[in-house]
Parts: structure tokens; C-alpha cells; sequence
């Protein structure tokens, strides 16, 4: 790298010799360099403390009151002037000379009478070392603003981030509380028209009235069930709900399943082709069916009448698979990403309250450690996996 701009750097000859000093002078002059004269130690260290501005100092060894090698340790007792390259100028070229000035803080020396290109040689070279020790100084200097800015801007990212999250938290618990008590005031009335509506649509003979009855009880029993699944993903969100764990066969689940859901099965002509046995999973049993019974309605309320249902229970490692394949219209590509959301009811599959189930299904194979994934088939229907850790 070739020093630039040589006007800019200001080289300190220290010489008690009036005739080096000139010749030195003049010699430097023509490379554009700035000069400074002090003729002892003394005089020397008093200008570089006045004025630290210098870049390189040439240093006589032999001088009156402080010498070369005296004046070398003074300078470099100040921080400031530690980084300042300083050349001997010497007539001894004994090696004990040479380490003595190396140990006082010199970088170089250069023998006297001096030959002028191996001096500006030299020079340059020394200069261009502390050019380059400067910028690397200053881009330190500059890391490290940086780095303690950028460190200030995560710490307060962080704490503003930490903040909404408290927020968040207080909302979310708030909105499971409010699910909760909404949930409560639905169920309790609910089961009186329940009841109501079961001996009134034994009583009346009429027609007319009896489907509207049959209904009225559809709809009730549909708030029912939104109330219960509501409560459940409430308290399993806040994790006041317990998970029994218990060693259970899938099998005993599905038939359970299919005994709840017997009416459905029969209005419809639904028959079950089942593949796979002997699978004992852990959970807990009523989850777990819960589960289970909301992935098999569903894939019945989407089968054409007459349809097939398709259960497949494999292993794989130490997973237990349970997948339910449908042959109906499949889900909306577009809400494939969110099905599992709460509040977010998908056009096709989620028409009856489905998405509430399939967030609790998530929830429950959260509870669970265990995966529930949902996809499309080539051509027709819907495939929905549920992963159970054995």
C-alpha cells in the first residue's frame, strides 16, 4: 500500500547536530512530509506532550542531557505517544546497542552516515504500518459503537417484546376464562331443554310439529357439543384439565367410537374398512376417543351416502399410526394451513362446527406429545393421520 497524501503526516527529527538536522530536514521535505526540530530528550518529550499530532520520530542515540535510548522510554511512558514508530539514528551497530534500543521502545534504527533510500524506505514502511494500525483502530472503535448500539436496540426489542407478551398472556388468559364461564352459563340451561325437548317429542302426535322437534333437538344438541368442546380446549389451553395416561388399545377406541356415532353410520350407509390390529397406545381414554370419534364423524359427514370409511392402524418405530381416509370433497387447499386454528372455520369441511373439533384434536395430540396431520388425496377425499407415542 502506497502512503497517500505525505503532506499529511508530521515526522519529529530529534538531533543535537545542526548539520543532520538540515540534511534530514531537506531530504524529507521533498517526500512532502511535515517536520518538527527538537535538538535533545528533553526538548523532544516537551513537544510531543504539547502536541501528539506526530506520526513517526527519527531519535539521535547520542545526545547531551537525556540520549536516545532515555528519551525512547519517557515518550513511551505516556499512552498517548505508545503508538508512535520511532527510528534510532546510530553510529553503534553492536548487537547490544541494537537490543538496548529495541527494549527502550524503538521499532528501527538506522546506521549514521545513513544512506537516504534505505532512510525514506524506512520511513515509509513505518508509516504505512501506523496508517494501518490507525484505520484498524478506528474500525474497531467503530465495531464496537455498533455493536453496543445494536445491543441496546435487542435489549430494548427484547423488553418491548417481553411486555407484549405479558400482555398477550393476560389476554389469552382472559379469553379462556371468558370461553369458560360462557361455556357454564350455555351448559346449564341447555340441559333443561334438553330434557324438555326429550319428553315433549314423545308426546306429540303431530306430524309437523315432530320435525320440527327433530330439529330443534339437532340444533340444541349442536350447542351441546360446542359448549362441552368449547370447555374442554379451554382448560386445555390453560392446562386445568388432567391427562390421564393409561395404556389403551386403539381398537376398543374405534368401536367405541362407532357405537356413539351408530345413527349417523346407519342414516347414511356408512361401512368401515379396517386394516391393522393389536396397537395399545398411552393417554388418556376419554381424550383420546374424543379425539378419535371427531376425525371419524367428520370423515362421515363428508362420505357420499353408501360411502366407505377407511381406518388404517400401523407402527412406525415406537409410534403407534392411526389414519382415517374419506372419500368425500376434500378440504379447501386454502385453509389446509389454519385448520387447526381456533376461530377459523374452513367453507368445506368445518361447516358443522368442525373446526372447533379438529382444534381440540390438535390440543389433545399436544397433550399427548403426538402429531395430527391432514391432507388431501390424489383424485378424491381426505386423509387424516393422528401420531400416538406407544
Amino acid at each position: 500500500m502506497e502512503i497517500n497524501d505525505k503532506k499529511q503526516y508530521k515526522i519529529l527529527i530529534v538531533d543535537d547536530r545542526q548539520k543532520n538536522i538540515q540534511v534530514l530536514g531537506s531530504l524529507l521535505r521533498q517526500e512532502n512530509y511535515i517536520i518538527g526540530v527538537a535538538t535533545n530528550g528533553e526538548q523532544a518529550l516537551e513537544i510531543l506532550i504539547g502536541s501528539n499530532d506526530y506520526d513517526l520520530i527519527l531519535l539521535d542515540v547520542n545526545m547531551p542531557v537525556m540520549d536516545g535510548f532515555e528519551a525512547c522510554r519517557a515518550i513511551r511512558v505516556h499512552e498517548d505517544l505508545k503508538e508512535i514508530p520511532i527510528i534510532f539514528l546510530t553510529a553503534m551497530v553492536d548487537t547490544d546497542s541494537i537490543v538496548t534500543g529495541f527494549e527502550a521502545g524503538g521499532q528501527d534504527y538506522v546506521t549514521k552516515p545513513f544512506n537516504s533510500n534505505e532512510l525514506l524506505a524506512k520511513v515509509n514502511t513505518h508509516l504505512e504500518l501506523k496508517h494501518s494500525k490507525d484505520q484498524l483502530r478506528k474500525v474497531n472503535q467503530w465495531l464496537e459503537d455498533k455493536v453496543l448500539e445494536r445491543t441496546k436496540e435487542l435489549r430494548h426489542s427484547h423488553l418491548k417484546l417481553q411486555k407484549a407478551y405479558q400482555e398477550l398472556n393476560v389476554l389469552d388468559k382472559s379469553k379462556s376464562e371468558f370461553l369458560a364461564i360462557i361455556s357454564h352459563q350455555i351448559n346449564t340451561p341447555l340441559n333443561g331443554i334438553l330434557g324438555f325437548i326429550g319428553v315433549l317429542k314423545h308426546e306429540i302426535t303431530d306430524t309437523h310439529l315432530q320435525e320440527m322437534f327433530k330439529y330443534l333437538e339437532i340444533s340444541a344438541h349442536r350447542l351441546d357439543s360446542f359448549s362441552k368442546v368449547s370447555l374442554k380446549i379451554t382448560r386445555l389451553r390453560t392446562r386445568t384439565l388432567p391427562v390421564d395416561k393409561k395404556q389403551i388399545a386403539i381398537e376398543d377406541l374405534i368401536r367405541s367410537s362407532q357405537e356413539s356415532l351408530v345413527e349417523k353410520i346407519k342414516s347414511k350407509n356408512i361401512a368401515f374398512d379396517i386394516g391393522g390390529a393389536g396397537n395399545m397406545i398411552k393417554g388418556d381414554p376419554e381424550l383420546v376417543e374424543f379425539c378419535i370419534e371427531s376425525i371419524l364423524d367428520n370423515a362421515i359427514n363428508y362420505s357420499p351416502n353408501n360411502g366407505i370409511v377407511q381406518i388404517n392402524i400401523s407402527s412406525a418405530g415406537n409410534n403407534t399410526r392411526f389414519a382415517v381416509i374419506d372419500r368425500g370433497n376434500g378440504f379447501n387447499p386454502r385453509s389446509l394451513n389454519n385448520l387447526f386454528e381456533l376461530f377459523v372455520p374452513d367453507q368445506e369441511h368445518s361447516e358443522e362446527n368442525k373446526g372447533l373439533d379438529l382444534a381440540l384434536a390438535k390440543l389433545i395430540m399436544d397433550a399427548h406429545e403426538g402429531t395430527i396431520e391432514v391432507l388431501n388425496n390424489e383424485g378424491k377425499g381426505a386423509t387424516v393421520i393422528l401420531t400416538f407415542p406407544n
